[in-house]
């Protein structure tokens, strides 16, 4: 048998696969049946690890109507405005970076996003779709949302380079810190 998600080869009649974690009893062309999108439009647009994002966005279709649970995505959760620009989602980027510099809310903040990411991604797919399958034709359908979904490559070396900066910046100012106190202890004696 062959993992839905993964494509991997696994034992038939396995509940999970041993490869991705995906549970295997989800009927892969029923997952997502709000506005009928299909779960090969889902995979198309969003790409990589597509398998993670179908189970999670199962849990908002599964009475046959959208509604929001609560899901959790450690990525969305740790890296907020990175994982918003990787996921070409730059509205939320741009309002999260601004709402992340007020003081005392970036906790409070990464926990609620980390437990809404998947549901605000699953809006931004279902409504992308919609959008694109409304100026094109069924045989172009899968190739356009390859192109204009997926992820932003750039952003993780983005991120790196970031967090490069930021060691060094922060290095730099706790080294001076030490530096000033040490003169100043040296200088009381």
């Amino acid at each position: 048998m062959i993992c839905h998600f993964c494509k991997e080869t696994i034992l038939d009649g396995a509940i999970k696969c041993k490869h991705c974690g995906s549970m295997l009893n989800l009927d892969p062309y029923n997952t997502i049946n709000v506005d009928n999108i299909s779960t090969d439009e889902i995979r198309a647009f969003v790409g990589s690890n597509s398998y993670y994002y179908i189970q999670k966005f199962s849990n908002f279709t599964t009475v046959g109507r959208e509604k929001f649970c609560i899901t959790w995505n450690w990525s969305c959760c740790g890296f907020t405005f990175l994982w918003f620009l990787y996921r070409k989602m730059y509205a939320l980027a741009v309002i999260s970076f601004v709402v992340f510099c007020i003081p005392g809310i970036n906790f409070f903040m990464h926990i609620v996003v980390g437990c809404i990411g998947n549901y605000l991604y699953y809006r931004h797919v279902k409504s992308k779709i919609a959008e694109i399958r409304s100026t094109q034709s069924p045989q172009s359908l899968l190739p356009v949302l390859q192109e204009v979904g997926g992820v932003n490559k750039w952003v993780t070396t983005f991120g790196v380079i970031i967090m490069i900066i930021m060691t060094i910046v922060f290095a730099l100012f706790f080294s001076t810190m030490i530096a000033s106190m040490g003169h100043a202890v040296g200088m009381t004696i």
